[in-house]
């Protein structure tokens, strides 16, 4: 490898953009979870509080508390099931480093790659298996105390069962830490050929890009990538989260004034207090409400902005004439998230939320919704969701590479060592 051949290549392969995907839809589940038991939250209070006849009246409370059952499953399959998928990425990651520098030794991963392999794949099965090891042998050390001194527990064959499920899954999870740690011992060679690799070859691939886009002549931005400008959403995103954080306190505020704590009794005021803590309750309701609506509308929006400004990113740069531009306006174009990816997050999101719905419809049997409907394009959303991010990834390593033969922009990306 020389300076003068070194360059950064846009790494991908089918089998990492499955996983690729298969991960970010995964933390679109999250994400959505997390947006549902809020929502639950801010709904349920508010109706209670400042909505109660007709809170009520649409009996929502029973769908709510089905609905939270749900969101542990949810959790519960969520934090076994995803660590595997991270790891199955990795390893698909290190498979499409390896091929590639067998095609072309000069080539160098681009960052956000190479940032994901900072350490071994298997480091991350390791690190689960030693997280679920201490959480089962914790529960499971307090419910074994619990049955040695309580005699009702101590007499009933189904605590000693569980006892014996909490020390077969205690087990298994040291088993799997096990495993990783061997994988880790097993592909440190491996690991070091590639961060060897990486060391030599980054610096070398970062001056070839400087003397190139040096060389190249200086060309005037199109519009699109400028407008509006990145300081202008920066202002708007600010302003919103700034308004959804004081809605929130607001709505703490109220909570906290009828009800100090968890096991506390209601608080209730003399008037004019009592009407302004239920005022105080549903008009943070609605400007939580209000906030996430136009959340929603400004990433819609800017889903739509950077489709629009990838594609004309591509056709500009489609002539492979060098050009020399302010590297910081294409840099998110070339290293964030794309905007399939962003969309495939949205569905996702959208998804769980529906399936905690809908599961917890089914639960709680409440006949005002039809729950196979919403089950149904539960499914349909994570599905999309995970064909659009997968079927992107050749598309997205065509246009980015595109742009970096052409702009020569260097060795963009997240912050990082490697």
């Amino acid at each position: 490898m020389t300076g003068r051949d070194a360059a950064f290549v846009e790494v991908s392969s089918a089998g990492w953009a499955f996983w690729r995907a298969l991960l970010d839809t995964c933390v679109g589940l999250i994400v959505g979870s997390l947006y549902t038991f809020l929502g639950i939250v801010v709904i349920g209070i508010v109706g209670e509080e400042a909505l109660s006849s007709l809170y009520w009246q649409v009996d929502l409370d029973p769908l709510f508390r089905a609905s939270m059952g749900v969101i542990l499953l949810v959790a519960a399959v969520l934090a076994i099931g995803v660590p595997f998928v991270f790891v199955a990425e990795r390893y698909a990651a290190l498979r499409a480093v390896e091929s590639s520098a067998g095609a072309d030794p000069s080539a160098v991963p681009q960052r956000s790659l190479r940032l994901e392999l900072k350490a071994a794949p298997a480091s991350h099965l390791q690190t689960t298996g030693l997280v679920l090891f201490c959480c089962l042998a914790g529960l499971g050390g307090i419910f074994a105390l619990g049955v040695l001194f309580t005699e009702d527990l101590r007499e009933d064959a189904v605590s000693w069962v569980a006892l014996l499920v909490f020390a077969v899954l205690a087990f298994g999870a040291e088993m799997l830490r096990r495993i990783g740690r061997r994988a880790v011992e097993r592909d440190s060679a491996r690991m070091g050929t590639q961060w060897g690799r990486w060391k030599r070859g980054v610096p070398r691939a970062q001056q070839a890009d400087a003397e190139r886009r040096a060389a190249a002549v200086a060309a005037v931005v199109p519009r699109w990538l400028t407008a509006p400008s990145a300081r202008l959403l920066h202002r708007i995103a600010t302003v919103l989260l700034a308004a959804t954080f004081i809605s929130l306190a607001a709505f703490m505020l109220s909570v906290f004034m009828r009800q100090q704590c968890r096991t506390c009794d209601p608080v209730y005021w003399d008037e004019p207090i009592e009407n302004g803590i239920d005022l105080l309750s549903l008009s943070s309701g609605v400007a939580i409400a209000v906030c996430a609506a136009l959340g929603i509308l400004a990433w819609v929006g800017g889903v739509v902005l950077q489709f629009a400004r990838e594609s004309a990113l591509s056709r500009w740069v489609a002539d492979g004439a060098a050009r020399r531009i302010d590297v910081g306006l294409v840099e998110s174009l070339l290293s964030g998230n794309r905007a399939a990816v962003r969309l495939q997050l949205g569905l996702s999101a959208l998804g769980a939320g529906a399936v905690v719905v809908g599961v917890g419809a089914l639960w709680a049997e409440w006949s005002a919704m039809d729950a196979s409907s919403v089950l149904g394009a539960a499914a349909i959303l994570i599905v999309l969701g995970l064909i659009i991010g997968w079927s992107d990834a050749p598309r997205s390593r065509r246009q980015r590479q595109l742009a970096r033969d052409a702009l020569f922009p260097g060795d963009i990306g997240p912050a990082g060592e490697l």
